[in-house]
C-alpha cells in the first residue's frame, strides 16, 4: 500500500465518520434512546472521526498540529467514555440517556482536543511526552483525571459541590505556576 492509498483511506474514513455520527443522531431520533444503531454509531462515529480527521489534517504543514491533537483525541475520547460511564452508573444525579452516554464523552473529548490545539498554538510547544511540553501534557492529563475524581466525589460520594470550584481554582493556579516556571526556564536558556 502506497502513501496515496493511505491518504485516500483516511479521507474516506473521515467522511464515513461524519456520516456515522449523522446515522447515530437519526437512530436516536427515530428509534428512541434504546436504539442499537444509535449507540453503535454514536460510539464508533466520534472514535473513528478523531482518528481519520486527525490523519487527514496531519497531511499539511499548516494543520499538522491540529491533526496531531485530533489523533490524541482518540485517547481523550476513551478516557471520557470511561469517566462519564463511571459517573453515570454510580450517580443518581446523571441518568443514562443517549446524550450522557454517547454525546457527553464525545463533546468532552472534542473540548479537550480543542483546548490542546489552543495550548499548542499559544505556547508553541510540541506536546509529546519526550519533549519539553511533555510536562504540560502530563499536567493537563492529571487535571482531567482529577476533574473526573472530583465529579465522582461530588455526584456519588456526596461531598460538597464547593469542591468543584476549589479544584478548578487549584488547577488554574497550578498551570500559572507551571507557566511562570516555563518562562523562567526559557529565559535562562535551560
Amino acid at each position: 500500500m502506497n502513501a496515496e492509498t493511505i491518504r485516500r483511506v483516511h479521507r474516506y474514513g473521515a467522511v464515513l465518520s461524519v456520516a456515522a455520527i449523522a446515522v447515530a443522531v437519526a437512530g436516536f431520533a427515530l428509534q428512541g434512546p434504546d436504539s442499537f444503531v444509535g449507540l453503535l454509531f454514536g460510539f464508533l462515529g466520534p472514535l473513528c472521526g478523531f482518528y481519520f480527521v486527525g490523519a487527514v489534517l496531519q497531511e499539511t504543514v499548516t494543520t499538522y498540529d491540529i491533526g496531531a491533537e485530533f489523533l490524541r483525541g482518540v485517547v481523550w475520547y476513551g478516557a471520557s467514555v470511561f469517566g462519564w460511564s463511571l459517573l453515570i452508573t454510580s450517580s443518581d444525579a446523571l441518568s443514562a440517556t443517549p446524550f450522557t452516554a454517547v454525546g457527553l464523552p464525545a463533546l468532552t473529548a472534542l473540548a479537550l482536543t480543542l483546548v490542546m490545539v489552543g495550548v499548542r498554538r499559544a505556547t508553541g510547544l510540541d506536546l509529546t511526552v519526550q519533549s519539553e511540553g511533555g510536562q504540560l501534557l502530563v499536567a493537563i492529563t492529571g487535571a482531567v483525571v482529577g476533574g473526573f475524581v472530583v465529579l465522582y466525589l461530588v455526584l456519588v460520594a456526596g461531598e460538597s459541590p464547593l469542591l468543584v470550584p476549589v479544584y478548578v481554582l487549584a488547577t488554574g493556579v497550578g498551570l500559572l505556576i507551571w507557566r511562570r516556571h516555563w518562562r523562567e526556564k526559557a529565559a535562562t536558556g535551560q
